[in-house]
C-alpha cells in the first residue's frame, strides 16, 4: 500500500509541474508528456519502496546450489 502512495504522489507531482508550465507556455503538450513520464516514474519509485519495505526474502542466506 506504501508503494502504491508514493507511486501516486510522485504521478501527481509531474502531472503538477506539467499544469505550471502549461500556464506558461499556452500549450497542453507539457501535461501529457510530464504524465506519461509520471506514469513511468510513479510506477519505478513504487517499486523500489515495495521492495525496500517487502526486503529480499532470504533473511541473508544465499540460496543453496544444485
Amino acid at each position: 500500500m506504501i508503494g502504491i502512495l508514493a507511486g501516486a504522489v510522485v504521478l501527481l507531482g509531474f502531472i503538477g509541474l506539467g499544469i505550471l508550465l502549461t500556464s506558461r507556455v499556452d500549450s497542453a503538450v507539457p501535461v501529457i508528456v510530464l504524465a506519461v513520464g509520471g506514469v513511468y516514474a510513479g510506477w519505478l519509485v513504487g517499486v523500489i519502496v515495495y521492495g525496500a519495505i517487502r526486503g529480499g526474502g532470504t533473511d541473508g542466506q544465499e540460496a543453496p546450489e544444485r
